[in-house]
Order: structure tokens, then C-alpha cells, then sequence
């Protein structure tokens, strides 16, 4: 959770040099301009859209390879037009899978989505990206230390013990909401 505490961090310098925000600014991702004629075609690069997994994925039990589906939580717009429903399904694969170890050595999870195939055959290409990781950090409560960080802390005298441990599965639990990202900008057929 080192990045968890990073982003807090970087939020507090950023409240302390510019103070509150009087308004939510959209951070300007995608490629093209949006305009008149893009308004209601166009899902940017960087859009987030949030999904569960339909079936829990961990680096205990994975192999590279294995095959996963996902659901759309809520709608996606572009402009005033639902451009991707809640509920459209989507695919992925695991590119990369090791089990945690003794030695506190963590496991590798690394994912990859299918493009998202939308009712008018737009494909979205979609990723986990630093923003979409960001946006989860940012939607939890980010000032306790969280219950993992209280039990990865060693004891004086047990570092025996503790270098014995084993380290954590990554593990993207099903129906556990998270976000993704588009990475390239697509436009709906009008």
C-alpha cells in the first residue's frame, strides 16, 4: 500500500501549495477535441469505466492463460449518449501469474483485457492504468493505516519469523468493483 500513501500524500502538498479546489476540473486524456461533432461519438482516451470481475482471479491458483470475463457497473457516456451500458460483459486473459512465497516474495498478477465490443461494433480498447489505480485509491478511505500495513509490520527480535512469512497473493476478487481505463480514443458509429 506504499502507493496508497504516496497519493495521500502528494494530495496533502497539493492542499497545502493551492488549497481546496473551488470546482471539479476534468483532466483533459483524450487525443481528439471534443466538439459539436464529437460530442456524443467520442469516448476518450482515459475515460474510466468501474467492473467486477465475474470470477475471482489470484496469483495462488492462476495460470497464464486462463481466460475471464467482467461486467460494466455503471453507464458510460459520451456527450448526452449512453455509450456503454451497464451490464455490457467483456473479456481478458492472464499474461502473467506467480503464487506468493516465503520470504514475504509477493505474487505477480498481470492482466490483459479484450477490446470491448459495443452494440454497434465500436471496439474500446480498455487497460488497468496509473489513473484507474488512482481513482480506487482515491475512493477509499485513505487516512488509517490499512489492516495489511498494520500486519506487515515486524516485531523487534521476530525478524526471523517475519522473513519466514509469506508474502501476498494479488488477487482481483469477483464482484469486487474496480475501474479501468480506455487507452485510445473510439467513436460510436452516429
Amino acid at each position: 500500500m506504499k502507493l496508497r500513501h504516496l497519493v495521500i500524500f502528494c494530495a496533502a502538498i497539493a492542499l497545502l501549495f493551492f488549497g481546496t479546489p473551488k470546482s471539479a476540473v476534468a483532466i483533459e486524456h483524450a487525443t481528439t477535441p471534443q466538439n459539436d461533432e464529437t460530442r456524443d461519438t467520442l469516448i476518450g482516451e482515459g475515460t474510466l469505466l468501474r467492473i467486477v470481475m465475474l470470477q475471482t482471479v489470484s496469483s495462488a491458483h492462476c495460470k497464464v492463460g486462463d481466460k475471464f470475463t467482467f461486467r460494466v457497473v455503471d453507464d458510460v457516456k459520451a456527450g448526452s449518449r449512453i455509450a456503454i451500458p451497464a451490464g455490457t460483459t467483456g473479456s481478458g486473459k492472464v499474461t502473467i501469474c506467480s503464487p506468493a512465497h516465503g520470504g514475504r516474495k509477493d505474487g505477480r498478477l498481470k492482466v490483459e483485457f479484450d477490446p470491448v465490443l459495443l452494440g454497434d461494433g465500436t471496439q474500446v480498447l480498455v487497460a488497468i492504468t496509473r489513473d484507474s489505480v488512482v481513482a480506487d485509491n482515491n475512493a477509499s478511505n485513505g487516512t488509517a493505516p490499512a489492516l495489511e500495513d498494520i500486519a506487515n509490520m515486524t516485531i523487534p527480535g521476530f525478524f526471523i519469523i517475519d522473513f519466514l512469512r509469506k508474502g501476498n497473493d494479488v488477487t482481483l476478487g469477483a464482484n469486487a468493483p474496480f475501474h479501468i481505463a480506455v487507452t485510445e480514443d473510439a467513436f460510436l458509429s452516429q
